[in-house]
């Protein structure tokens, strides 16, 4: 067990358990692959919590009788608590779910030794908006400030450490490298490239401020990746902006698919810390890593907010579209869950964002067409291939017909009349 507290009491304490869960109600959804997955909020997360005031003959209060009782006192209330922790740090507003146990170091005078019981959060993050934007907003604002509270409270008395800096850096490779992407599918973002760079060159003098530094890091991640739904409403078809198009080629898609793959080991690089080299780090050594684990989790939360709420900006066309961000969401967010002193409140919160920014694909890929592929057997041309691909479009409806037609000579970027034996036609299973 390690040095806690609960409440304003000191004691040697371990959590050694944390469960929770997402409210889901599963519809199917004519079209799509599977089913639409509407979420309700997510379960109170529960803590198993086993502490003690006396370990290995010492304890861990001069005046132990008062803490033995004030123990007692709080347990027979029922809450609320405030636990501080390794790992989880300082969670707030918890209250006691089920039974719980004290055992008595000395009978003769009722002094509780040590105990456990399971703690639930009072306030889950439970959604009360039907809407999926509104829910992935209220997630993002509750994460960016989780975020920026446990950065600063991880900063250490003997930092700032060249492994944090090494993270930090990394992070700031990773926005110069979506801007990159942004640029080459769209235009080039000058004015977010000049405050990614002012950024990058405070960060040594912002670090005294570790909370706006934070916050300001998020906010950049956010102004950068809020530029695609932007772009992607403008230009031509012929450009991919405001067009249909596949996966392949949807420019928005591009971006989101290549900000999170390459955003889920933005610190690949970084070079391994000095307690990972040692049979025995020293206590500057595991401050480094609390603290480069603390710039790893604003890296990545800051990755993932900033893509979801774009994503909830952009008019996706497809289903394949949407199937394919979907499934590049999945890795950034796993390796935010999986940072091993993640922050309850921040996990809590990605989890809240993640499963709203689920919800807004669901129902967005519910109310769209598939890409689909045609493979031309014979010479033909795009006004007598168009029946062979909508069975219920007749040559009767013209103005039907020519929508058809030109759709897919934009989508194919067909140039000659002829279509060859071979070639390989995308087009929408439907027609409106």
């Amino acid at each position: 067990m390690d040095r806690g507290r609960i409440n304003d009491i000191p004691v040697w304490i371990s959590v050694t358990d944390v469960s929770g869960g997402e409210r889901t109600v599963i519809k199917e959804a004519p079209g799509v692959n599977g089913a639409l997955v509407e979420t309700q909020g997510q379960l109170p997360l529960r803590y198993r919590v086993d502490f003690t005031l006396i370990q290995d003959g010492e304890w861990i209060v001069d005046d132990y009788e008062t803490a033995s009782l004030d123990l007692r006192a709080m347990l027979l209330e029922g809450g609320p608590f405030t636990l501080q922790a390794p790992v989880i740090g300082e969670v707030s507003s918890l209250w006691l779910d089920g039974t719980y146990s004290l055992k008595l170091y000395d009978e003769s005078k009722l002094l509780a030794s040590d105990g456990s019981m399971t703690l639930i959060e009072a306030d889950p993050q439970i959604v009360l908006s039907e809407s999926a934007v509104a829910n992935v907003e209220s997630a993002i604002s509750a994460l960016s400030q989780a975020v920026a509270l446990d950065f600063a409270r991880r900063q250490t008395a003997n930092g700032p450490f060249d492994g944090q800096f090494a993270e930090l850096d990394a992070m700031f490779a990773w926005l110069d490298g979506v801007q990159s992407t942004i640029a080459s599918a769209f235009e080039p973002v000058n004015d977010v490239v000049g405050s990614i760079t002012a950024l990058n060159s405070q960060v040594e003098q912002l670090l005294t401020t570790p909370q706006t530094l934070a916050s300001q890091v998020m906010g950049t991640a956010l102004q950068l990746l809020s530029l695609v739904p932007s772009l992607s409403s403008q230009g031509s078809t012929t450009q991919g902006s405001a067009a249909v198009q596949d996966p392949s080629t949807d420019l928005p898609a591009i971006v989101y698919i290549e900000a999170l793959t390459s955003g889920a080991a933005f610190d690949a690089g970084v070079p391994t810390l000095q307690a990972d080299k040692v049979p025995t780090p020293s206590d500057e050594d595991l401050d480094e890593v609390d603290e480069a684990e603390a710039a790893k989790q604003l890296a990545l939360s800051a990755i993932t907010l900033s893509v979801c709420l774009a994503i909830t900006s952009t008019g996706f066309a497809t289903v394949n579209s949407v199937l394919a961000v979907a499934d590049a969401l999945e890795p950034a967010f796993e390796a935010l869950f999986n940072l091993p002193n993640i922050d309850a409140r921040v996990y809590s919160n990605a989890r809240a964002m993640r499963q709203a920014t689920r919800q807004y694909l669901a129902e967005t890929a519910a109310g769209l067409p598939r890409m689909l592929t045609y493979l031309v057997a014979e010479i033909t041309d795009p006004f007598s291939v168009i029946p062979r691909l909508y069975d219920s479009l007749g040559a009767v409806n013209d103005d039907a017909l020519e929508l058809a037609v030109n759709e897919l000579i934009t989508i194919n970027g067909l140039g000659d009349i002829d279509i060859y034996p071979g070639t390989v036609l995308r087009y929408l299973e439907r027609v409106s």
